[in-house]
């Protein structure tokens, strides 16, 4: 059973071009509205090819130009992945700390109730060939996070597509077992797995997620974080999580 979490600590590309065209037909500008904007994010909607809005999240470093490019973190939010989850992830973990280091963050809600592992995950290739329009990532390539269910929904959409990513960090996360069958696409990303000590029902499957990817020959750490829970506190504002981001740039 998956735990749905809550942070109660309110801080604490690929469209296929179709149709016979002898040269592919370019993929739509891409249009976002600003919906609010609250504390340091902003929230946009965007609609997809198909109907589906999808609202967002967007941080950007200071002193942001838009003709630059930046390294561009998608970051997966926990329990619901409602916008209250994308906000306590974003001011938990990601959002003032990859603002100061010249990050763009990257944080959408799941479209009509349905997480990214559970249904959602359909929508990733055109959302990140629309974020990648609109915020050119460094290299060409997103570095990946996840919190509890984001966790999950990081390994269901790396290993999708793993050629969009350069690097992944989840706290905690673990593949559900189509997932784990498939982490041989993973073993050119580095992953880094973090559980709290107290979060047995989650260790298994990530030591067990962490076996199998060095097996595999893939760069995978996994750290139990001594007197943590669910929710890891003493990771909270990003220091450390953004220490490894970087190393991997």
């Amino acid at each position: 059973m998956i735990k749905q979490i809550t942070l109660g600590l309110a801080l604490v590309i690929i469209l296929a071009a179709c149709g016979g065209a002898a040269e592919p037909t370019a993929v739509p500008p891409p249009t976002s509205e600003l919906l609010r904007q609250v504390g340091m994010i902003d929230y946009y909607e965007m609609t997809l090819a198909d109907g589906t809005a999808v609202t967002y999240g967007v941080v950007l470093p200071d002193n942001y130009e838009a003709n630059e490019t930046y390294p561009v973190l998608l970051a997966l939010p926990p329990g619901p992945q409602t916008e209250d989850m994308v906000a306590a992830g974003v001011e938990g973990y990601w959002g003032a700390e990859g603002q100061k280091r010249g990050w763009v963050v990257i944080s959408p809600v799941a479209p009509n109730g349905r997480l990214f592992f559970q249904g959602s995950e359909s929508i990733m290739p055109e959302f990140l060939e629309r974020m990648a329009q609109l915020y050119p990532p460094e290299g060409g390539q997103f570095y990946l996070a996840g919190v509890s269910n984001g966790g999950i929904s990081a390994f269901r959409i790396a290993t999708a597509q793993p050629e969009l990513f350069r690097a992944i960090v989840v706290l905690p996360g673990f593949p559900q077992s189509a997932d784990f069958q498939q982490l041989d696409k993973l073993t050119g990303i580095p992953v880094s797995m973090f559980v709290g000590e107290r979060d047995t029902q989650w260790i298994q499957s990530m030591e067990a997620a962490q076996a199998e990817l060095t097996r595999l020959g893939g760069e995978a750490t996994l750290e139990i974080v001594p007197n943590e829970g669910h929710v890891i506190q003493s990771l909270v504002g990003g220091e450390r999580l953004y220490d490894w981001l970087e190393s991997h740039r």
